[in-house]
């Protein structure tokens, strides 16, 4: 008997007819391209720059001249410094403290009730020479260090005892003004903040 075409020759037919399956896709190798490396800066060497040192020379020579350009160096040993305070800050009080002051030191800190002030004393041949600073005197001990043979920049010039103490005077009514000043703008600023209930 003829077989009717079941069975597995029957059913290889019918998969004759579909489409075999494709090839799995072989990958081509990637070829790495290797980038051009960036070409390192050549490094250059510093140049030595020539610098002046103008405090090494001056602070030789032990002079002190009017230098506002320059600060002052620092000394190794401290100088002597004397103190004075003047209660009423008047004309001839200061006059007198002053002169007793420069006869057992060329530094002297003065006290008066507007505010501190160190006055420096240097012979310039045969005539005397005078500095003064006007500001933060907190640390009293570095005005004994200060070389002014290497400059005197933050330092006020006089040439005569005469002027330094009419400075002294008239400096109190600027420093009154200053401090008014600061006390008007907290003033403002704490009534904009808090309004009048701060007073």
């Amino acid at each position: 008997m003829a077989k009717k075409g079941g069975g597995k020759g029957g059913k290889d037919k019918g998969k004759k007819g579909k489409p075999a399956p494709p090839p799995p896709a072989v990958e081509k190798p990637i070829e790495k391209v290797e980038e051009p490396k960036p070409e390192e800066p050549k490094k250059e060497e510093p140049k030595k720059l020539d610098v002046e040192e103008p405090c090494v020379f001056n602070c030789a020579q032990d002079t002190v001249t009017y230098r506002p350009n320059s600060y002052p160096g620092l000394l190794e040993h401290p100088r002597t410094m004397a103190v004075v305070g003047s209660e009423c800050g008047s004309y001839d009080s200061l006059c007198k403290l002053i002169h007793a002051a420069f006869r057992c030191a060329d530094r002297v800190y003065i006290m008066v009730p507007w505010g501190n002030y160190v006055i420096f004393r240097w012979h310039d041949g045969s005539k005397m020479i005078y500095f003064v600073f006007d500001g933060c005197t907190c640390n009293v001990n570095r005005f004994r260090y200060l070389d002014l043979s290497c400059g005197t920049c933050g330092l006020l010039y006089f040439e005569e005892m005469h002027k330094v103490i009419n400075y002294v005077i008239m400096s109190r009514q600027r420093r009154e003004e200053i401090k008014r000043l600061k006390r008007c703008i907290v003033d403002d600023v704490c009534k904009e903040m808090y309004g009048d209930q701060h007073i």
